[in-house]
Formats: C-alpha cells, sequence, structure tokens
C-alpha cells in the first residue's frame, strides 16, 4: 500500500488490496493531509485490520479504558451496543417520553374500553393511585425494578400487597408490549407473598342464631331487644349460607350491576339459576350455572318472594349494616364465611365436584380454598339449620367460629 494524490477529490488516497482488507475486496481511504494517511498505512501493518486502522486515538483511549472492567468481553460491548440501538428505534417509535403516572392513566383507560367488571375497575383504580402517588413523576423508562421492589416493601405483608403486585404486573406487561417502555421491568419478578387464603367457616348453632336474630325472633345479645332492622338481609345470609352464593351475585356494587332476582328461583325444578351475566367475571365461554335449591333454604324464602332483585341495597350500604349486625351479636363474621361454609359442610357428603358445579369454581379451587376437613357427613346439620337449631342429626361442629367476637 502506498500513498497517491487523488485529483478527482483533491485529496490523499490509500487503497488496500483484496489480500489485506477486511472483506476481501479492495478498499479505498481517503484523507486531507498525506502525514494522515500514512499513519493510517503504519497502523494497518501494525494490527493486520482497517477497522482497526480507522480507530482515531480517542477510540482507541475509550476502548483501553472499557478493557480495564474485570467484566469486560467483546460480546458484552457487541451486546451493549445492540440495546443502544434497540432503545434507540423503540424511542423513535414511541414518541414522547411519559411518565409513570401517564402510562398508568392510559392503561386504566384501555381497561374501561375492555370493558372489565366494575369490581376490577375498582381495584385497578385503588392500587394504581397509591402507585403513582409514590413514583408518578418518574419517566416511565427510568422506572426500574428496584423502584418497584421498594415500593412493594412499602407495603405490609400480605394479600393487599399480592393485589398490588397483580395489578402493577399487569400495568407493565401492557406498557411493554404498545412499546412506552423498551424493558419489562417486572418480567423476572416475583410475588412476595402467596394469596391469602380466608378459611373461616361458621358453626351451625351460629349460623341458626344469626338467621332468627335477623327474622327478629331472637335478641342479638343479652340486653338488646329483638329488631326487625335487618330483615332484608335475610336472603343474603340463607343464598350464601345454603347456597353458596357470592356476595357479588346478590348485592350489586353499582347502581346498573346485574345481580340475582326472584325470578331466577325456580321453586318447581328446586333450582337457582345464576345467570352468565350475574356470575363472577371469568374467561369462561358460559359462567351460567344451577345451584340446588334446598328444602331448608325454600321454606325461608318462599313467603318473601317477590319481583326483581332480592337484595335492593348497594354494596356499601350492606356492608355497614352488616358490620353493625355482627357488633350487635357480639360475633365475626369474616369475609367469605358463608361461602366457606357452605363448601366445607357440603363436601362432607356430596362429592367435590357436585360443590363446585354449585359453587361455580374449579374443584382444585374448592379444595384449596375453602374446604376444611370434617367428618363423613356431619355436615348435613348447616342445612337444617332452623331445625333444633340446626342439631337435626345430633352432629357436633368442632373447629367452626362460635358465637364470641
Amino acid at each position: 500500500m502506498k500513498v497517491s494524490w487523488y485529483e478527482t477529490r483533491k485529496c490523499w488516497r490509500v487503497l488496500v488490496p483484496p489480500s489485506d482488507s477486511d472483506t476481501g475486496r479492495r478498499i479505498a481511504r481517503h484523507f486531507l493531509r498525506k502525514e494522515d494517511a500514512e499513519k493510517f498505512i503504519a497502523a494497518h501493518r501494525k494490527t493486520g485490520s482497517v477497522a482497526l486502522a480507522d480507530l482515531s486515538l480517542e477510540e482507541r483511549h475509550v476502548l483501553g479504558l472499557i478493557r480495564q472492567a474485570e467484566d469486560y468481553s467483546p460480546k458484552l460491548l457487541l451486546n451493549v451496543w445492540h440495546q443502544y440501538q434497540q432503545e434507540k428505534q423503540s424511542a423513535g417509535r414511541r414518541g414522547p417520553e411519559l411518565t409513570v403516572s401517564e402510562v398508568a392513566a392510559k392503561f386504566y383507560e384501555r381497561q374501561v374500553r375492555e370493558k372489565r367488571s366494575k369490581r376490577t375497575l375498582m381495584d385497578d383504580r385503588v392500587r394504581l393511585r397509591r402507585f403513582t402517588e409514590s413514583l408518578g413523576r418518574m419517566s416511565a423508562t427510568n422506572c426500574s425494578s428496584s423502584d418497584i421492589v421498594a415500593y412493594l416493601e412499602s407495603i405490609p405483608p400480605g394479600t393487599n400487597r399480592r393485589s398490588h403486585y397483580k395489578a402493577l404486573k399487569k400495568l407493565w406487561r401492557w406498557a411493554y408490549q404498545l412499546g412506552y417502555v423498551d424493558a419489562e421491568p417486572m418480567a423476572r419478578m416475583r410475588p412476595m407473598d402467596p394469596w391469602g387464603a380466608n378459611v373461616d367457616f361458621l358453626s351451625v348453632p351460629l349460623y341458626s342464631r344469626i338467621l332468627r336474630v335477623v327474622q327478629g325472633q331472637e335478641e342479638p345479645s343479652e340486653g338488646v331487644p329483638a329488631t326487625l332492622d335487618y330483615k332484608d338481609w335475610l336472603p343474603y345470609f340463607v343464598l350464601g349460607g345454603l347456597a353458596g352464593l357470592r356476595t357479588c351475585e346478590m348485592v350489586r356494587s353499582a347502581p346498573d350491576d346485574p345481580v340475582l332476582t326472584w325470578e331466577d328461583i325456580l321453586w318447581n325444578e328446586k333450582l337457582i339459576h345464576v345467570r352468565h351475566e350475574v356470575a363472577k367475571q371469568t374467561r369462561a365461554r358460559d359462567r351460567k350455572r344451577y345451584v340446588p335449591l334446598e328444602p331448608a333454604a325454600a321454606e325461608i324464602l318462599r313467603p318473601l318472594t317477590g319481583a326483581g332483585p332480592i337484595m335492593t341495597m348497594c354494596e356499601n350500604h350492606f356492608y355497614i349494616c352488616r358490620r353493625e349486625l355482627a357488633g350487635l351479636m357480639k360475633i365475626k363474621l369474616p369475609d367469605n364465611c358463608l361461602r366457606n361454609s357452605y363448601a366445607t359442610y357440603a363436601q362432607t357428603f356430596r362429592s367435590l365436584g357436585d360443590v363446585a358445579k354449585a359453587m361455580g369454581d374449579r374443584e382444585e379451587t374448592i379444595r384449596r380454598f375453602y374446604v376444611q376437613t370434617l367428618k363423613p357427613d356431619t355436615g348435613r346439620n348447616w342445612f337444617y339449620p332452623l331445625a333444633q337449631d340446626g342439631k337435626k342429626n345430633g352432629h357436633g361442629n368442632g373447629g367452626a367460629l362460635s358465637t364470641a367476637a
């Protein structure tokens, strides 16, 4: 190789023959000064590479500095460059950079458009609001897994933190899929807590007492006169305890929520029809189910038959009055205790498949979250709550919640 004047471009040129080039083809390099061309030839002779000979002094210093790192490798350097190129392309597609609050707002709008259930929307809204209060001003692309872990650790351990994890997992997966962030910060993150399982169930005497108190047949507690103020809650306690229905299937959280109506009780067929739109929203194509109408439930509810929704109050008012009743009776009414009781007692004399079908759940779910192991046939008393205080067959109720608060 030698330096020659290139008249056409008014510069100095070096022609690298195919035998000395990195590509096996002749390569031309052009320089404004002859000294630079000669330095290129000297560097090529020293390194044997056109690409290395092209490196400037500054580039050599930078590479030398990078190579001093303990974990340096050529592959690592190449991967970093590829990542930079991907981020650059993503930024071009993404447009203006968004904050965490802006991404969360867009995600919630999407949930509304997708017509998620009102309960899901409420849960997402509450948890996203708390998250954005903490990290909302941060750029979404700069929000790292460590930031999210620190936020989750600020929440006490338990089911609530697990629910926050679930909401944030949905948010960041969606943000990544739409290109709002270059990487999903929660992709490799695992939940800090298992789902909590409230497995408390009621004793038969306590359930019988609740039904009598609600009907005004017994004092809520010593010194408190009997009252009919809670008579409208009788169908809830009957259908929850003797049919295993969910609260959301009986009590509306919004004025237009579909709930169980008197017309859904098929008296002649001895069935309760839980319509598709009433049942808890799942991915199932058809969520409707038919629940056996127990003789005791029919006996209590038949005189109350009307038209329209069985439970007319809204969810907020319902829970306020539920707490008031528990306070008057000086008892505890844990969440889901009626449904837990139905599953626990029914499985002692019915197959797990029949119980799961009536409750609208999978057998694994019933076994995991609802069922407490009792002796065979001991659960029959539960389904005759007003017959001799629930002692129709003389069986006990060990392990259930008693009357004391």
